[in-house]
Parts: C-alpha cells; sequence; structure tokens
C-alpha cells in the first residue's frame, strides 16, 4: 500500500472520528476531543523531554484534567464547585514549583514553563474548539465547526498536493524542508474559495468575513505546523507518535489546529462577538 493511500485511508478514519461526535452530542464532542487533547499532550510532553527538559509530566496531566472539568462545568453545568477547581488549579501550580526544588535538574525554570505552559496550550486548543459547537450557538452548529477543520484540511492537502507536483521555492527550508510557497499559496487559494462556499450555508457570516476566517485559519494553521516542526527538529524525530498511517502521531495531525482554534476565536470574537 502506497504511502498516499494510507494518507486518504487514514483521513477518511480521522475525518469520522473528529465530525461524527458533533451530530451525536456536544457532550460526547467535548469529551473526544478533550481526550484527544490528552493523547497530544503527552506526545509533546515525550518531545520536549527528547530536547533535554524534564517536565513533571503528572502534574502537566492534572493541570490539563482540572482544566477540561473546569470547562465542562462552564459550557454544560451549573455548579457551585468551580472556586474548588481554580483553587485545586492554583495548588497545582504551586506544587509544581515545590517539587522542582528538590529535583536534580540542570534547567528547573524550563522543565516548570514546560509542565505548566504544555497543559495550558493545549487545553486551549482542544477545549477551545467547543467555542464553536457550544458558545456559538448563534451560528449554525456543528456546521461552524466542521467549517474550521475543513478549511484547515483543505489548505493542508492542497499545499501537498501541489507542492508534490510544481513546488520549487523552498516556504522554510530550516524548519519544514518539503514546504514550498507554491504548495502554501495553492492551499490558501484553496481554503478562501472553501470559504467564500461556506459562506451560503443558511445562517453562517457573510463571504467576507468567512474568506477573512479562512486566511486566519490558513496562516495560523501554518505558523502551528512551523511550530511542530522546530520541536520535532530539536527532539530529532521525523514523527510524533504512531497514530495514523502516513500521518505520524496525534501532534502532528493536530499541530496546525493547535494554533489555529485560539487565533480563530480571537478573530470571531473581534469581527462579529456574540450579542
Amino acid at each position: 500500500m502506497s504511502n498516499l493511500v494510507k494518507r486518504i485511508l487514514s483521513s477518511i478514519v480521522f475525518v469520522v472520528l473528529i465530525i461524527g461526535p458533533l451530530f451525536l452530542s456536544v457532550r460526547i464532542a467535548f469529551s473526544l476531543y478533550a481526550i484527544l487533547g490528552l493523547f497530544t499532550l503527552n506526545e509533546l510532553m515525550n518531545l520536549t523531554q527528547k530536547t533535554g527538559s524534564t517536565p513533571i509530566k503528572l502534574l502537566g496531566a492534572i493541570t490539563y484534567g482540572l482544566l477540561v472539568v473546569l470547562v465542562y462545568e462552564w459550557l454544560f453545568i451549573e455548579s457551585d464547585h468551580t472556586h474548588y477547581l481554580i483553587l485545586a488549579l492554583a495548588a497545582t501550580t504551586l506544587a509544581t514549583f515545590f517539587i522542582e526544588i528538590f529535583r536534580q535538574n540542570a534547567n528547573p525554570f524550563e522543565s516548570i514553563a514546560t509542565s505548566l505552559a504544555a497543559p495550558g496550550f493545549t487545553a486551549l486548543s482542544f477545549l477551545g474548539i467547543a467555542y464553536f459547537f457550544v458558545y456559538r450557538d448563534d451560528l449554525p452548529s456543528p456546521w461552524l465547526t466542521v467549517s474550521v477543520f475543513a478549511l484547515i484540511w483543505i489548505n493542508d492537502s492542497a499545499a501537498y498536493l501541489v507542492g508534490r507536483k510544481i513546488g520549487k521555492t523552498k516556504l522554510f527550508e530550516r524548519l519544514s524542508p518539503n514546504k514550498t510557497i507554491e504548495g502554501s499559496l495553492a492551499g490558501l487559494v484553496f481554503a478562501m474559495l472553501a470559504g467564500y462556499c461556506l459562506s451560503f450555508i443558511e445562517g453562517m457570516p457573510r463571504w467576507e468575513i468567512m474568506i477573512s476566517f479562512s486566511l486566519v485559519c490558513v496562516l495560523s494553521g501554518s505558523l502551528g505546523d512551523l511550530f511542530e516542526s522546530r520541536i520535532k527538529r530539536a527532539a530529532g524525530v521525523k514523527d510524533s507518535g504512531v497514530f495514523l498511517p502516513g500521518h505520524g502521531g496525534f501532534f502532528d495531525r493536530f499541530d496546525a489546529m493547535m494554533l489555529a482554534i485560539p487565533t480563530a476565536i480571537l478573530f470571531f470574537e473581534t469581527i462579529l462577538p456574540k450579542h
């Protein structure tokens, strides 16, 4: 089986896994994304260890879990326990500093930063998806959420295919030698066309907003991909894991999304805030 066929089959499975729960239940979708975020966090922590950092993985997982519960309560249930979760987050943060005092580690502050920043960054991305299919109930859901994934995937696929065929000029060879300017431009054009088409779905924002949204997703997603490439280059690995044949690990699959989601939230809250 060729690498291209593996990528196509894996992509089909991946799309069903990611999009399917949106049509079942928002709580199921949230739970699935939270679990995928945990797997991605684990890969991210493993990569940082290969760069010489020594994050406290258990506390990182606890921090992420507390953020999941906190966001779940805020979105789905009215609870009087929110302040306890905030206190638990503060205690976990302090525990990270206290534990580091007694560890034999040449770069203590780097380890602290990784232990806290990695789960925060992962939560901002994977839990942030709920902004589109839960919080923005003034816009058609799940189609708005589908559009976020679709724009990232279309850009990625078009850039890959066009880059393989006619790509000559390297985009950022130091970090990602296979990416080309020709492929990146093709991905941008196809994503903006897709954004224009998505604007015709009933209830979606106007076409000019969707085209701008496409531009935001492509640019931030491309930076997310380069960010992961930099981490993998520092770690000396090709893939972050072996989750999907032809695609690598969870972090490989979600790298673009992890910067695109929070950037897209900022875009909507600035251009088209909820009333």
